[in-house]
């Protein structure tokens, strides 16, 4: 006897939408983050003051070229995370830059892929800004978030 033959379809669907519904809401409760917005200051080590619950992103370090040969490329900023927590942690980090008018100029994302952040350990991770680069000079302010999972 098949289990269509137990139970009726509807009840059926409605038990895998259920579990469905249950296993993503277990996904999202463990997910929580948090943002601040600082001012920008290039090929620096800047102190952040950004958490969600033990896990921080501590410092944040924006590498702005030297032109060469007057082209300019590899924009990217550093950030070191600490999981000050007793239980591993996964990361995203997003960084969002903008000009003294608060128009967005860049922007870009990373976090952990495979593995995670070992309670007590840190971290760095580095952001890439490739593709929307010609106003990138004129940073003035950034917003940073962060993410755990």
């Amino acid at each position: 006897m098949s289990a269509g033959a137990l139970y009726p379809r509807p009840t059926l669907r409605f038990a895998a939408l259920l579990l469905l519904a249950a296993g993503a809401a277990l996904t999202v409760a463990g997910a929580d983050t948090n943002s601040g917005r600082y001012k920008f200051e290039g090929n620096k080590w800047l102190a952040l003051d950004l958490a969600v619950g033990d896990v921080r992103a501590d410092t944040i370090r924006f590498e702005w070229p030297a032109t060469l040969m007057r082209l300019k490329a590899g924009y990217k900023a550093t950030v070191k995370v600490v999981n000050g927590s007793s239980a591993q942690a996964r990361v995203g980090i997003a960084v969002a830059i903008y000009d003294k008018d608060s128009k967005l100029i860049g922007a870009g994302t990373t976090g952990t892929t495979l593995g995670t952040i070992d309670p007590g350990d840190n971290s760095q991770f580095t952001i890439d800004f490739k593709d929307v680069t010609v106003r990138l000079e004129q940073a003035d302010q950034f917003h940073i978030a962060l993410e755990t999972r």
